[in-house]
């Protein structure tokens, strides 16, 4: 009995193709929670939770592209104890991402996108407004199999100048 269970053991392990050599372009979704930290002088920077989806598809092992959004910042009293003036709120848009496949499982990233972010008031007074802001970002990831990763990435919104550190799971169609 324990002969058979070995057998079907090393069969379904041999079966299963690793994700680098059964590559098929698709569609994916993933989703991210994180640390936002913001330098502005109209709002604290304590770093604040961040939570991110994203719609991609990879063309390629090594090209991708995705339509993304982020919250920046979930605290409601944002910046009341600071000096008037706008702080980031959320961030959307669309970034291509560059993957070198390190084996089987770990991969490496790079993105490189444009999108809005959505400055808030810290008065009533004050209404809000869009900047068009580009964002970088570098992360590593690693496929259980060819559907479900983790992944952890920095990143850099260049124009409001706000940090992200998140950490995700993505799957892919």
């Amino acid at each position: 009995m324990r002969l058979v269970i070995s057998a079907l053991a090393l069969g379904l392990l041999a079966a299963s193709p690793s994700f680098a050599q059964s590559f098929q372009p698709g569609l994916y979704l993933s989703a991210d929670i994180g640390r936002a930290s913001i330098s502005s002088k109209y709002a604290d920077n304590s770093g604040d939770a961040t939570l991110s989806a994203a719609v991609g598809y990879q063309y390629t092992p090594n090209f991708g592209f995705e339509v993304y959004t982020r919250g920046l910042s979930l605290d409601p009293f944002r910046g009341a104890f600071a000096p008037a003036g706008y702080y980031p709120d959320s961030h959307y848009g669309i970034a291509a991402l560059a993957t070198a496949n390190l084996d089987q499982n770990f991969r490496l990233y790079g993105r490189a996108g444009i999108g809005r972010t959505s400055m808030k008031g810290n008065r009533s007074s004050l209404s809000d407004r869009d900047e068009t802001d580009p964002i970088f970002g570098v992360g590593v990831g690693y496929a259980f199999n060819r559907n479900w990763s983790l992944n952890l990435e920095g990143s850099y919104l260049t124009k409001t100048e706000v940090s992200l550190v998140t950490f995700g799971v993505r799957y892919q169609f």
